[in-house]
């Protein structure tokens, strides 16, 4: 795993405890039936749980099987042009590992690109190719996983839908959206700071859920804070008017599982800036102060 010496606000907490959009973008083996996803309908679209699979990659201690006994959450999220895979213990609360990229649809199949996989890594070489098969509220992902450590790895996954991917609607809040993280200044930081070269974060916020998570681009796999835990933070959100309060879900450990914390919000020239602090523990009135461009 890479080592990552800032904080961000979800490291911070861990400190505590001591797709690409049209044919115009595909790459070479696309055919001209790919669809754009910007002005085209997108079934995918929205936030799935897996409910039925027998999974290709697991971490220590993890079964293959997923079923309606399974002690494992995992949800599948496609934004417009990006997906979000990931896994976390329901009891616990624990982040169980992480997959994502960029994705294109292609008529009934779709195609992942990759940028980050903590289980395999090397997949970030190879894009993967799946079908997709839709019955009612139900999703069902089929193929075989290609390169990475043990390729022509069958697949078969069925995903719930768990929420709609209506962005883009007139009533939607204008924090719902894919952002990038593009400066901070958190703690004692004074002036806002860039993110160091090759390194990558993004906050996606839906109706009701949110997720943070930051990789390093070239080894394609999550980056860790200071304590050695994947940078990513899972929860649920309420939308306001002027803040927006943030409930961690799932969490790499204890310390930031259960947690509820509010910031104010603006966006000025198409920049998200978030501002607030953390009290929690013996960590009190940590400023932070975060700055996101608009991805979708």
């Amino acid at each position: 795993m890479i080592r990552f010496a800032h904080i961000p606000v979800f490291t911070l907490l861990l400190l505590l405890a001591a797709c690409k959009g049209g044919t115009s973008e595909t790459s070479e083996g696309d055919t001209a039936e790919a669809i754009d996803t910007l002005d085209t309908e997108n079934k995918l679209e929205g936030t799935w749980e897996l409910i039925e699979a027998q999974l290709a990659h697991t971490g220590e201690g993890e079964s293959t099987e997923v079923g309606e006994d399974s002690d494992i959450a995992f949800l599948k999220i496609f934004t417009k042009k990006r997906f979000l895979a990931f896994r976390y213990h329901k009891d616990s609360k624990k982040f169980l590992g992480a997959s994502g990229g960029t994705y294109i649809q292609l008529g009934d199949e779709f195609r992942e690109y990759i940028e980050f996989n903590t289980w395999d890594p090397m997949l970030i070489e190879t894009p993967q190719t799946f079908t997709c098969t839709f019955e009612g509220d139900q999703f069902v992902q089929a193929g075989f996983i290609k390169g990475g450590a043990v390729p022509n790895v069958p697949l078969r996954e069925v995903y719930q839908r768990v929420e709609s991917g209506n962005q883009g609607s007139l009533d939607q809040h204008p924090l719902v959206g894919v952002w990038k993280l593009e400066k901070w200044a958190n703690g004692d930081v004074e002036t806002p700071e860039p993110l160091p070269v090759g390194h990558k974060s993004i906050k996606i916020i839906t109706p009701t859920n949110f997720m943070v998570f930051r990789w390093d681009e070239n080894a394609g796999d999550l980056l860790e804070t200071e304590d050695g835990a994947d940078e990513f933070i899972f929860g649920t959100v309420d939308l306001n008017t002027d803040y927006y309060t943030e409930h961690i879900v799932s969490f790499p450990t204890e310390v930031g599982i259960g947690k509820t914390y509010t910031f104010n919000w603006s966006i000025d020239n198409g920049i998200f800036k978030m501002t607030g602090f953390i009290d929690a523990d013996d960590f009190m009135d940590l400023k932070i102060e975060e700055y996101y461009s608009r991805e979708e």
